[in-house]
């Protein structure tokens, strides 16, 4: 697994598309022209693509990315890393993000919705609207309209991107407060039905 280390000023964005059957639309956005023109605009000095099994995808397009942000040398480097799986979960990952006020690009996995969101960092959700059932898009709408996250599509990454500082500022706290025993409970089902307001 690539190793990030930061230095002060550092600024992570972590695009996480799923280990087993990854997202590989999204690794293509994130590596696209207009999604590598936002994370410079935004300051951002690292990129961290968990590619799952799609290794061929990332290195396919990953060349190209890294030439294009290193040909504009006044503009600084945007390191662009990737990995498979990490073992061990992505809780460093996210925690990466959180001290460098980054940003996470995430498939609509709840698994990785639910470690952004109690990690506190800004969250861009991509649905995957090629999938037969779209409650991966109906559950992002929903926790948009909340102020937990941010729903983006693959055609307009970059302005996603751009949105998630102004995001950051107006971010609604994860998990909510509330009584009962879903406070207790630290089941995805329940963390959304008390997001959701489905309390008995």
């Amino acid at each position: 697994m690539a190793e990030v280390t930061l230095e002060q000023g550092s600024k992570v964005c972590f695009v996480t598309t799923g280990a087993t059957a990854p997202f590989i639309a999204l690794i293509e956005a994130i590596l696209k022209p207009t999604s590598i023109d936002a994370l410079k605009d935004a300051g951002y000095t690292h990129l961290l693509i968990q590619y799952g099994t799609a290794k061929h995808v990332y290195d396919d397009r990953i060349y190209d990315a890294r030439m294009r942000y290193r040909s504009e040398a006044d503009q600084g480097t945007l390191h662009i890393d990737g990995f498979d799986f990490n073992s061990d979960g992505l809780k460093d990952q996210f925690k990466l993000v959180q001290d460098s006020k980054g940003v996470v690009i995430s498939h609509a996995g709840s698994g990785s919705i639910l470690e952004a969101l109690r990690h506190q960092v800004p969250l861009i959700v991509v649905p995957n609207t090629a999938l037969l059932d779209n409650h991966q898009d109906e559950l992002a709408i929903a926790m948009e309209k909340s102020g937990y996250l941010l729903k983006g599509d693959i055609i307009q990454l970059s302005h996603s991107i751009k949105k998630a500082e102004d995001f950051r500022k107006r971010m609604t706290q994860f998990p909510p407060v509330t009584s009962g025993k879903h406070r207790e409970t630290k089941s995805f089902a329940a963390i959304m039905d008390e997001t959701m307001g489905f309390l008995d």
